[in-house]
C-alpha cells in the first residue's frame, strides 16, 4: 500500500482516509487504492479543487481519488489559490468554483496564465453572467450544480456496522418486521428504525433487500 503526503504534515494510510481528513490545502498523492478495486489504472496527473465550500470540496477531492488521479491539491480560499501561482504550481487541471464570487474570473485568468492546461468553471447556481465572466476570462467549460457524494464501497462500509446493526440486519434478512426484531432484542420499534436509519446511510441505500444483500456478499449474516 502506498503511503499518502501531506502539507499539513500528518501522514496517513490511504485506505485509511476520509474526506474529512483533508486538511484545507494541500498536496494528496499515492490514494490510487479504491481505483485499484474497481480495476482502474492510476491517473498521472495533477488536479486542483478550489472552492471554498466544504461540502462540495470534499466530494470532489474523494471522487477524484477514487478514480485513480494521483495527485489533488485543494484549496478553500483565494489566497490559498494566489499561493500556488505565485509558487508557480501548475497542473493538468483546474476545477474553480465560481462560488467565489467575482474573484472567480482573475482566479481562473491566473491558472491559465501560469500554465494549468485546462480549467473548468463549477456553477453552484444557473447564474449566466458568472458562468459567461468565467469563459471569457479563459475557463475550457464550466459544470453546473453540485457534486453528488460518493456512495462508500460496500467492502468498506460493511466495516462501518456496528455488532448491533448486523444483528438488525440479521432479522431483516429472515423477513422479520421491525416490532418483532424489537420484541426479539428488547428494543423499542423506533429504535430499531433507527438502527435502519443508521445502517441505510452507512451503506448508501435505504432498500431492505439491497443492505440484506451487502451484509450477506460480505459475510456478515447468512
Amino acid at each position: 500500500m502506498q503511503s499518502s503526503t501531506r502539507m499539513a504534515g500528518v501522514p496517513a494510510q490511504a485506505g485509511d482516509r476520509r474526506a474529512s481528513d483533508l486538511p484545507s490545502v494541500g498536496t494528496h498523492t499515492g490514494d490510487a487504492l479504491p481505483a485499484q478495486r474497481l480495476g482502474r489504472p492510476t491517473i498521472t496527473a495533477a488536479v486542483l479543487v478550489a472552492d471554498p465550500g466544504r461540502d462540495s470540496r470534499e466530494v470532489l477531492s474523494r471522487g477524484l481519488l477514487a478514480s485513480g488521479i494521483s495527485q489533488v491539491i485543494v484549496a478553500e480560499t483565494a489566497e490559498q489559490v494566489d499561493d500556488l501561482v505565485a509558487k508557480g504550481q501548475a497542473g493538468q487541471l483546474a476545477l474553480v468554483s465560481l462560488a467565489f464570487g467575482a474573484t472567480a474570473a482573475r482566479l481562473i485568468d491566473d491558472l491559465r496564465q501560469s500554465s494549468w492546461s485546462r480549467v473548468i468553471a463549477l456553477a453552484p447556481t444557473a447564474d449566466p453572467k458568472a458562468m459567461l465572466a468565467a469563459l471569457r476570462a479563459g475557463a475550457s467549460g464550466v459544470l453546473r450544480g453540485h457534486p453528488t457524494p460518493v456512495q462508500p464501497e460496500p467492502d468498506r462500509a460493511v466495516e462501518q456496522l456496528s455488532e448491533r446493526e448486523i444483528e438488525v440486519l440479521a432479522a431483516v434478512a429472515e423477513g422479520r418486521s421491525n416490532q418483532w426484531i424489537g420484541e426479539h432484542l428488547s428494543l423499542s420499534a423506533l429504535t430499531i428504525k433507527s438502527h435502519l436509519a443508521r445502517i441505510s446511510r452507512k451503506l448508501g441505500t435505504g432498500d431492505r433487500a439491497h443492505m440484506v444483500a451487502i451484509a450477506m456478499r460480505a459475510g456478515l449474516i447468512r
